[in-house]
């Protein structure tokens, strides 16, 4: 990926659930996604750590026509193992 995060901060692609071709919208306010690209000051997390986070963390980005977040790595609460 030639989108490069700065310091604490990670790339993340969301985990969108389909439906039979519909967007099933979540009725939590917790997300999940899996990290694409990490800044050189990120401590906790790897590229393809899958990881929850909140629902308003993150600034929506655009690159090769994929729609991405770029949040804080602080932003992330957890990540999911297994």
């Amino acid at each position: 990926m030639n989108l490069k995060p700065l310091k604490q901060c990670v790339l993340v692609e969301r985990d969108i659930q389909k439906q039979e071709g519909l967007i099933v919208l979540p009725k939590e306010k917790l997300f999940s996604g899996v990290v694409k690209a990490i800044g050189p000051k990120v401590e906790e997390l790897m590229v393809d750590d899958h990881i929850l986070f909140g629902e308003y963390s993150g600034q929506p980005v655009k690159h090769d026509g994929k729609e991405y977040l770029m949040m804080n790595e602080s932003d992330v609460i957890g990540v999911l193992h297994g």
